[in-house]
């Protein structure tokens, strides 16, 4: 009855709103199969589908709100409240919901939440027997990563130091050997460097049975232990330094997450054979897995990446990508995006291009002109994308391949070393294509021209595989005249 209920309902939505994407109506049956019988439900929705999918998912929660909670990320919870509940509303039907973890709502009402309250209603062990409801779920892993993250302050150790004071002395003398040691051996302004975790324990070890519960603290050293990762961003200006812990393996917080509840994931993009074989070495499988649309159906991606580049390592790379994006960006009369996570070669391409192009070439700001040149990271144009109008071109100088300066990436490579698997493969490469997606989503169906300059994408076998996941793209074998 649910299936015929949402059907009817959405076919009611579409007679006031565009039906931009044709697969909702299967969508909304699925969902509602999935609600009524609690299967675990895996759906993949083609790229064509962008953020047109909403009223399938949420028009099915509207009529059958029963122990449902709807895990949302920040862009997705602005997306729910200022654009799609208002739109719902004038189908008039009433989605009954309760936000945050403040009130704990009652079995009849959709409990919203961000990642960072998902991790705090499950430590409380607020989620059980609820069906929990991921969209997006191909950045599942990250998002849970970051949300389970903690940060220590300066403020933090005096905070730490007031509520101890007994132990003033200890604390500092801690503080004081960690800093001596993180400055003693940094090179920059801005260094990162690996804290052992052993420092953790030592500082367990003075406070002993008198452990804080305020947070941060309480979490540090009541939850962290050795599968967790820990480092310290240092500001050589200030000679102060934050604390950075971070989980080696939020998949383990996923699973027994996962294990209490049934679930139901939408993704835009393939997940990573890496994920599901995650989830059924802990004995979790879909009862349902869909592909939904054909991702061809979109308008193919106009791709730049000519044969016969130049690999990274060689002598005569830098050149090669200064050159292609001065080739790249001339005539363009909208903005360009140059994307490239390392901080040194980042600076070296602003400087170069600014040389060429003035004062049209920005690093990682939102103020710019309409045919601005914008040098940023991966991540800061993943956070920042919505803020900024559509450009012309994304020009990715090189794959973005994760980082060994990063100490998160390369404690999760050591410990994959240290159990004999394949690391690339299992860890750095679909690390990878999830920010290669990421970046690539809000284009998507628009003629927006992406340029990759790395040789690598025909000269490695898993070039291939990039090829696969940006799909569907067209080539552009040589630039034409704009």
């Amino acid at each position: 009855m649910l299936e015929v209920n949402s059907h009817k309902h959405l076919k009611k939505y579409y007679q006031n709103n565009l039906a931009l994407w044709p697969h909702n109506l299967t969508l909304t049956r699925l969902i509602s199969r999935s609600l009524s019988r609690k299967d675990n439900t895996y759906i993949q929705l083609s790229s064509d589908s962008k953020d047109f999918w909403w009223p399938g998912l949420l028009i099915p929660l509207c009529l059958h709100n029963n122990n449902i909670v709807l895990i949302l990320s920040e862009r997705q919870y602005r997306l729910l409240f200022e654009v799609e509940l208002p739109k719902l509303r004038s189908s008039r039907l009433g989605f009954d919901y309760v936000e945050g973890i403040e009130l704990i709502p009652s079995d009849k009402k959709i409990w919203v939440l961000t990642y960072q309250d998902l991790i705090c209603a499950h430590d409380k062990d607020l989620l059980k027997n609820r069906q929990l409801i991921f969209p997006e779920s191909e950045f599942i892993l990250s998002e849970i990563r970051e949300s389970m993250s903690i940060q220590v302050t300066p403020k933090d150790w005096e905070d730490l130091i007031a509520s101890h004071p007994r132990f003033e002395a200890s604390i500092i003398a801690v503080h004081e050997r960690l800093s001596r040691s993180l400055f003693s051996h940094s090179v920059s302004a801005d260094a990162v460097k690996r804290v052992d975790y052993s420092e953790l324990l030592a500082l367990k070890a003075i406070l002993k049975d008198d452990l804080p519960s305020a947070m941060p603290w309480g979490r540090v050293l009541n939850v962290v232990n050795n599968e967790w990762v820990t480092w310290a961003k240092l500001d050589n200006r200030k000679l102060s330094w934050d604390w950075h812990i971070q989980p080696l393996l939020p998949s383990q917080t996923l699973s027994v997450l996962l294990s209490k509840n049934t679930f139901l994931m939408l993704a835009n993009s393939a997940q990573s054979d890496s994920f599901f074989l995650d989830l059924n070495r802990k004995k979790l499988t879909f009862n349902v897995k869909v592909n939904l649309g054909n991702k061809f159906d979109q308008e193919p991606t106009p791709l730049f990446v000519p044969k016969r580049q130049p690999l990274p390592n060689t002598s005569h790379f830098y050149r090669h990508i200064i050159r292609q994006c001065q080739r790249l960006i001339l005539g363009r009369s909208h903005s360009t995006i140059i994307l490239v996570d390392d901080l040194q070669l980042r600076l070296q391409i602003t400087s170069e291009l600014a040389g060429e192009f003035g004062l049209r070439v920005v690093h990682e700001t939102t103020n710019i002109e309409t045919n601005g040149i914008i040098c940023c990271s991966c991540d800061w144009w993943i956070i920042n994308q919505y803020n900024l109008p559509t450009p012309d071109q994304l020009i990715f100088p090189v794959i973005p391949l994760p980082t060994l300066e990063s100490p998160w990436i390369a404690a999760k490579v050591e410990m994959l070393k240290h159990q004999g698997r394949d690391w690339f493969r299992e860890f750095l490469f679909p690390e990878t294509l999830t920010t290669l997606l990421k970046s690539i989503a809000i284009i998507r169906g628009k003629d927006v021209r992406v340029a990759i300059l790395d040789g690598r994408m025909h000269y490695r076998s898993w070039g291939k595989l990039i090829f696969e996941a940006l799909e569907p793209w067209v080539a552009l074998e040589r630039l034409l005249p704009y």
